[in-house]
């Protein structure tokens, strides 16, 4: 008879001549193949359906299910037919998990971070790896549980929630790059079910026009060395809302600010990709009026004219504005003349930008100026501001 089709394991043969019935075929499990006959192709085709239906179901047939232990035993069996493999697979396997302890983990780590091109990242991995040798090294990498690891971060670490959270990290990570060399097996990771230290928001701290006024003109005073560097680099903080790392640059990854980026006569400020921080886009901050955003052509002239003020008198043709780790001379040096208590993280920038906000400019206006998206923004670095204070911040002559 001639196949008509197949359903799943079902066939459907059809009549060999005129007036021969409609033939279905199936081979149940453990049985001889079976053979139903009907008079036609609708019948036929119903019953292939239900055939193929309990088949699926296991309702027909004669099926043996083994039991759990039967099943290894028989798993057991079969590999006991080459026991020379059995043995190679096992040797292959105790010699790919051999035991590490976690100094000698960390020490691989960290020869890893040497060929990153950041310096930050680089000494970042060395010291919070350091961090893990000092405390774990003597354990077993496979031997440590979720349990371990809570009570070394909770008790052997010192410091922020944040800071020790930045450690557990280097763990969860340094786990992940040892199941790539081979020394626990995939999926072994007690590091990430541990779940982080909960690390309390704390609101940016905002400068007032007064301390800001203070510090300037002590620097202008003070006679100390490379002053127009330390005045510039506090002005292009406070009156152009860049970044630390923009206007000094990083040591060992990318210049900071050059004159050059600064036109005079356009009244913009370019902050090239290679200068830029998080995002690495380049953006100019513009000083003139910007239809629509909030930036009037008045408050653009006092912002440009404010800045100009403190920085024309120590501009040169070329060169940085001002020179690596500028910061962390300008913080004790201002605490030391007891002109400021702590230096805000990114506190110049923070005022910058709510300034901007309590005058009107539309958030999206500067987030463009700040190198941010909107959102970080509104979540980040508005604070509520005054509108007389925001003009005396951008009226510092």
């Amino acid at each position: 008879m001639p196949l008509d089709s197949e359903i799943g394991p079902v066939k459907l043969y059809s009549p060999s001549a005129p007036g021969k019935p409609w033939r279905v075929s199936w081979s149940p499990p453990g049985m001889l193949r079976q053979v139903k006959d009907r008079k036609t192709k609708a019948d036929a085709l119903k019953l292939a359906k239900e055939i193929k239906t309990q088949l699926k179901r296991g309702e027909i047939g004669r099926v043996h299910r083994v039991t759990k232990e039967e099943h290894h035993l028989l798993e057991l069996c079969r590999k006991l037919r080459d026991p020379k493999g059995l043995l190679k697979e096992a040797l292959d396997r105790e010699e790919n998990f051999k035991r590490v302890t976690v100094a000698e983990c960390c020490d691989r780590y960290v020869e890893e971070y040497r060929d990153r091109k950041s310096s930050a990242t680089r000494h970042d991995a060395t010291g919070k790896a350091g961090k893990i040798r000092e405390s774990l090294g003597e354990r077993y990498l496979d031997s440590l549980t979720e349990r371990d690891i809570e009570q070394w971060r909770d008790t052997k670490l010192k410091g922020s929630n944040r800071y020790r959270n930045n450690i557990h990290a280097h763990l969860r990570h340094l786990f992940e790059r040892a199941r790539v060399w081979g020394y626990i097996p995939k999926g072994h990771n007690p590091a990430r079910e541990v779940p982080s230290l909960k690390i309390s928001r704390t609101e940016p701290v905002v400068w007032s026009p007064k301390d800001l006024n203070a510090c300037l003109k002590w620097y202008q005073n003070s006679g100390k060395k490379d002053v127009g560097a330390k005045i510039v680099f506090l002005a292009l903080g406070a009156f152009a809302g860049m970044r630390p790392s923009e206007i000094e640059g990083v040591v060992g990854e990318r210049d900071g600010l050059q004159w050059d980026d600064i036109d005079f006569k356009q009244k913009h400020i370019r902050i090239r990709a290679e200068v830029a921080g998080k995002l690495a886009e380049p953006r100019y901050i513009t000083f003139t009026e910007k239809p629509g955003s909030g930036l009037t052509k008045e408050l653009a002239e006092t912002m440009w004219t404010t800045l100009c003020n403190w920085i024309e008198p120590h501009r040169q043709d070329s060169g940085p504005v001002s020179f690596r780790k500028c910061q962390r001379l300008v913080s004790p040096e201002l605490r030391e003349a007891g002109l400021i208590d702590n230096w805000p993280q990114d506190g110049l920038r923070h005022t910058w930008i709510s300034s901007l906000l309590a005058l009107g400019v539309s958030r999206d206006w500067v987030a463009e100026l700040a190198g941010n998206s909107p959102g970080i923004i509104r979540t980040n670095y508005k604070r509520p501001l005054p509108e007389k204070i925001a003009q005396k911040w951008f009226s510092q002559l």
